[in-house]
Parts: C-alpha cells; sequence; structure tokens
C-alpha cells in the first residue's frame, strides 16, 4: 500500500488504485498524509483543506470528510493485514500509516540514501535515484489549489530539480543519454528554468548526435530568462553553449558525480570566521539550531529573526549558529552586511544585495533599483533545489529584507536587526537581550584570563554592571585590559564608575559604544518618514530628561503630550530599542543610552529640559 502525493492523490493497495472521493477529500487525506503518524489538529487541517475560503462551519465539513474517509481507507490492507486506521487525537486526527508509505516521505528517504552513499557505492546510490525519480508522476497535491499546497509544491519542486540533476548525472556517466533526454524533457515542461537541468538535457541530446536540439533548448532558455528577469543565463549555461558550438564538448557527463545534489555550481563559503569566546548564549541558540535544524518538508524556507538592542551580540550569535548549520546546508552559505544602523555607509538597497548574493552564486545581474520584482525573482530561480543557508546581517526593516528571501524548503535564512521585523510572514522572532552577570563576567575571562579576574571578583561584577552586560561593551573593556597588562581590574572598574568618562571608556581601537548607539537615533532622525523623525525627539526629549524610569504619565509631562499618544511614542521607541519594558505601562531607558542622549543633546550648561522648541513642537505633533 502506498499513498501517492507526488502528482494526482491516489492510494495504492494491492487489489488496484482506490476511490478516495471528491478534491476535498482528496485534500484532507494530503494534509493528514504529510505529517502520516502524527496528529494533525482540527484548526490546521482546515486552513490546509480550505484556507481563508472556509466554509461557515469547517469543523462539520471536516468530519463529514474524515468519516467518509476513514470508511474507504478501512477497505485497504495497510501491508500488515490491518487496515488503514484513521483515528481521533485530542483536538485533530492522525494517520495511523508508516511514514515511508506516503511517497513524498520514501521521497526524502532516498534522497537521504543517495546524498550518503560514497563512489564505492555507486549501485546503491543509482538504485536510490532511480527509484526516487519513478515516484515522481507529476505535479505534487495535483488539483489542489489552497496556499498550503502550493507552499507544499515549491518545497517539493526544490527537491526534484536537485535529485533529477542528480539523477541525470549519474545516467549521463553510465552512459544512458536516452533515458536521461526523455525523462528531463517532461521534468522541464513543469520547471523550464531549472539551468542545472537545461544543461543536463544540453549534454544528453549531444551525446545522442542531436546537436541542433540541444543548441535550440539554450536559445528558448535563454529568451526566457531574459524575458522574465532581464537578465542572461548563469555562466555554466553559457559555457556549455559555447563549448558545443566550437565542438569542444569532451565528455557527455559533468565531471564526477557525488551525492544527491545540482551538479557543477558555485558553493559559497562566505560565513565570518566564528567567535572563540562564545559564552552565555547556549538558550538563545537552542531554539535557533531547532528551527532551522532540520529545514521543513512542507513549508516555505524557514526564516529566524534576531533583534536586539545595539551592542547585544546578535551578529555574533547568528554567525555562531550558522557555523553550527553548515553541514545541513552543504551547497553554500552566503553572508552579506545589509547595513542597516552603520554610521559610515547607506544602507543596501535589495537590489544591490541581491546583485551580491547571486554574484557570490557565479550569476551576474542587469536591473534597475527600480526592478526589485525581476532580480528576487532570479534569485530565486538559482537558488530553487539547493539546500543553502543566508546570513543577512543588521537589517533596516522587512522591507529590505523580503526581496532577499529563497522561496525553496531547502533554503535557510538568519537575519540580524535592531527592531522585530515583523512584516515578514512565517518569521521566527527571538529578542537577544543582555548577557547575566554570570556570563558577562565569563566572557571577561575569556578575554582578559580567568587568574586575572579571580584575583578581582568584585571589579569583574562591577565591571560587567557598568557595561549592562552588553557583549560588545565587555569585548572592548577586555581588549582595554588587555593592552594594559599592568591595570588592576578596579582601575577601569572606577574610570567606568565616573559618568563623564564612562563612554570615552567603552571606546577602543576603533569600536565603540557610541557608534554603534547612534545608528538607531541617526537612522529615525534623518529618515524621509516624518513620524520617525518625530521619534527620534522624543529619544531625545526623554533622553535629557533626569528620569530613567517613566510611565505614561510622567513621560507624556516630558511629551506635552496626551498618554495615549505618549504610548504610543514609547512603544516606537521600544521596537527601536530606545526605550525598555517589562510590564505595561512602565519604561525604562538603559543608563548607556540615557549617558549618550545627555552627552549628544544636553545644552552646554548639562541642563536638562522638559520642554519643546518650537521646531520640536511641530515635529512632535506628527507623532503616531
Amino acid at each position: 500500500m502506498r499513498i501517492r502525493l507526488l502528482g494526482p492523490i491516489e492510494v495504492e493497495s494491492a487489489g488496484g488504485p482506490l476511490d478516495v472521493g471528491p478534491r476535498q477529500r482528496r485534500a484532507v487525506l494530503a494534509a493528514l498524509a504529510v505529517d502520516a503518524g502524527t496528529p494533525v489538529s482540527i484548526d490546521t487541517l482546515t486552513e490546509r483543506v480550505w484556507g481563508p475560503a472556509a466554509p461557515e462551519a469547517p469543523r462539520s465539513a471536516l468530519y463529514a470528510h474524515v468519516a467518509r474517509l476513514r470508511r474507504a481507507l478501512a477497505q485497504v490492507d495497510d501491508g500488515s493485514g490491518k487496515p488503514i486506521g484513521l483515528s481521533r487525537h485530542g483536538d485533530g486526527y492522525v494517520l495511523d500509516v508508516e511514514r515511508q508509505q506516503v511517497d513524498l516521505h520514501r521521497l526524502n528517504r532516498l534522497i537521504d540514501t543517495g546524498r550518503a552513499a560514497t563512489r564505492i557505492s555507486d549501485e546503491r546510490r543509482i538504485a536510490a535515484l532511480r527509484e526516487a525519480m519513478d515516484l515522481w508522476r507529476g505535479d505534487p497535491l495535483a488539483t489542489l489549489a489552497s496556499d498550503w499546497a502550493n507552499r507544499v509544491r515549491r518545497s517539493v519542486a526544490s527537491q526534484l530539480i536537485s535529485l533529477a540533476g542528480a539523477w541525470g548525472a549519474e545516467e549521463l556517466r553510465l552512459g544512458s543519454p536516452e533515458a536521461v533526454a526523455e525523462r528531463l524533457a517532461r521534468v522541464l515542461g513543469s520547471y523550464p528554468l531549472a539551468e542545472p537541468l537545461v544543461s543536463l538535457q544540453m549534454r544528453a541530446l549531444c551525446a545522442m548526435g542531436r546537436t541542433p536540439e540541444a543548441l535550440q533548448y539554450y536559445v528558448d532558455t535563454r529568451a526566457q530568462v531574459v524575458e522574465q528577469f532581464g537578465a542572461e543565463p548563469g555562466p555554466e549555461l553559457r559555457n556549455l553553449h559555447v563549448a558545443i558550438l566550437r565542438g569542444e564538448l569532451d565528455e557527455p557527463y559533468p565531471g564526477n558525480v557525488g551525492p544527491v545534489s545540482t551538479p557543477i555550481r558555485h558553493v559559497p563559503r562566505q560565513l565570518p570566521a566564528d567567535i572563540a569566546r562564545f559564552s552565555g548564549r547556549h538558550d538563545d541558540l537552542a531554539p535557533i539550531l531547532s528551527w532551522l535544524n532540520p529545514p521543513s518538508t512542507e513549508d516555505s524556507a524557514p526564516v529566524v529573526s534576531i533583534y536586539g538592542t545595539a551592542g547585544v551580540g546578535k551578529s555574533t550569535l547568528a554567525i555562531h549558529a550558522a557555523h553550527k548549520l553548515t553541514s545541513r546546508y552543504p551547497d553554500g552559505q552566503l553572508y552579506i552586511a545589509l547595513r542597516g544602523t552603520s554610521a559610515d555607509a547607506e544602507p543596501l538597497t535589495p537590489v544591490d544585495a541581491l546583485a551580491r548574493l547571486l554574484r557570490a552564486l557565479g550569476v551576474s545581474m542587469n536591473c534597475d533599483q527600480e526592478q526589485v520584482d525581476e532580480a528576487a525573482a532570479l534569485f530565486r530561480s538559482v537558488v530553487a533545489g539547493r539546500r543553502l543557508l543566508l546570513v543577512l546581517d543588521n537589517a533596516v526593516d522587512a522591507a529590505q529584507v523580503r526581496p532577499l528571501l529563497p522561496s525553496g524548503a531547502g533554503c535557510a535564512t538568519l537575519v540580524t536587526s535592531r527592531q522585530p521585523l515583523a512584516g515578514l510572514s512565517d518569521v521566527r522572532q527571538l529578542r537577544v537581550g543582555p548577557l547575566t552577570v554570570p556570563d558577562a563576567i565569563a566572557l571577561l575571562s575569556h578575554w582578559v584570563g580567568a587568574e586575572r579576574v579571580a584575583a578581582e571578583p568584585e571589579a569583574a561584577t562591577a565591571i560587567a554592571e557598568w557595561c549592562e552586560c552588553l557583549p560588545l561593551a565587555l569585548r572592548i573593556v577586555g581588549a582595554r585590559l588587555v593592552a594594559r597588562p599592568g591595570w588592576p581590574l578596579a582601575e577601569l572598574r572606577d574610570r567606568l564608575a565616573d559618568e563623564r568618562r564612562r563612554l570615552d571608556n567603552l571606546e577602543f581601537d576603533g569600536v565603540g559604544l557610541r557608534a554603534s548607539m547612534a545608528g538607531s537615533y541617526d537612522r529615525l532622525s534623518g529618515s524621509p518618514d516624518r513620524s520617525e523623525r518625530a521619534i527620534a525627539e522624543a529619544f531625545k526629549l526623554l533622553g535629557t530628561s533626569p528620569m530613567t524610569e517613566l510611565s505614561r504619565s510622567t513621560a507624556a509631562r516630558v511629551l506635552a503630550r496626551s498618554e495615549a499618544h505618549t504610548e504610543r511614542i514609547l512603544e516606537r521607541l521600544v521596537d527601536a530599542q530606545l526605550l525598555e519594558t517589562s510590564t505595561p505601562g512602565s519604561y525604562r531607558m538603559g543608563e548607556l543610552l540615557r549617558l549618550y542622549a545627555r552627552e549628544r543633546f544636553a545644552g552646554p550648561e548639562g541642563e536638562m529640559t522638559g520642554e519643546l522648541s518650537d521646531k520640536e513642537e511641530a515635529s512632535g505633533s506628527r507623532l503616531t
């Protein structure tokens, strides 16, 4: 018995195919089969079967479909002499079959077998690839039109393209170009812009003596790529075309073939070096690794957003997590600094970022700044079928990130930013806060030596607290102490205790907290959006007020606004990581941020004011 989802939805049994029923009942079967053996809640089933077009009484409709489906499946032997079970489990249902009896899960197992096989087990690998290719019968979940079904199709498409590339390369190496040409013609009918498969098809046709047809494949593919994306095909396909024209194609297959992957492509390894002194983030690291390891076979490419205030260690955490995930993403790791809060450079535009990503993958792009959609579509096409990890560091907002996200389920993305990227759909958000005091002291010990810290434990604790347990601040003071081996820790503790010198002592060798904190304020104050400029003015006023703990009412007096209006301002400042809140209606500005605001905005005599200037009054009136 096998449940087949890689094409029209069917149940295949020893007695022949089972009539499952109408389209929506087949959708219920598919929604259960992708999680075979695992309970699926009624809410999830409703979303998968109907999406936003659910009937008025979805539970009743679902119950009717399940009842009829249960009766139909009871006629089928599951292979062990028992009928297929479909049982209630809590607030949902579970399809009681082995996962390997569902062709989608069987496909994943065969692909894993192909990846694990080595050169000394060619027979095992090619057998797994051939069986996997035989499972594909057309568009997965054919006839289903829900958003969920489309997500599954996109996910499976990336797997099928990768699989077909590895299978075709093996068959060419074994001298079977006819089989490759026949099968890839059908696959390319569904995925005509999968350039690695076009390359294999051209090689197969040349091996059969059908060179004109091979050249026509290139002409047709190039025309579609130019029309849809305004760009040329990738260098692999262009170089192959030239080699065929010159009669320089020495062999029909693309070199040695290894485990399942799309052949002959760039494998970028762009991650910055991992930090040797990683400390105190294990509770943050664990969910990231869980969310991205392994990627879902059902949903779109997973995205994890790491956000937090300046200097809290977001980039370090993302890079460390990415290094731990490299084995799960063998087709490469891409890294790009988006410069969202950079003090000395403008943020990258999405088109510029896409151009850099594509260059790393060996693809040139010719798009204007206005052609974001075309550039994004080209990027998604290039990464289709690959298992890539993308790290987008220091993003401005969701609008900058959205075009850069791959869609294939083999890919995953880690994003760091100051503010939460709530505008992204299906994203896991992780707020990173300061270290605990013990973890901060442990990090300081990594920098200056455990013996030095152990000799002055009270001074080490005070330093951690003056640094607000921010990893960037601890890194700076650690570097300063390493450069001053004769200093006792108490010397730096006393320097940090002086408010007038604290920020000066948190700068060393071109790295400082001032520049990091300035990024958040400057992005708001320099924004073309009036409301963002007004939020910056509010930070200026609150930061130069004598209060560090703020309620709605006290902040309203400083800003000369109503409490309701003030609350909206305060929440925007929290999102920008310029204020903290632990309970509703209670806010706090970190001491280092407050010192920065006083230093930058206080008057020449250091006086604090809660009065708005005429310019600020006008600006503040537009706060939203």
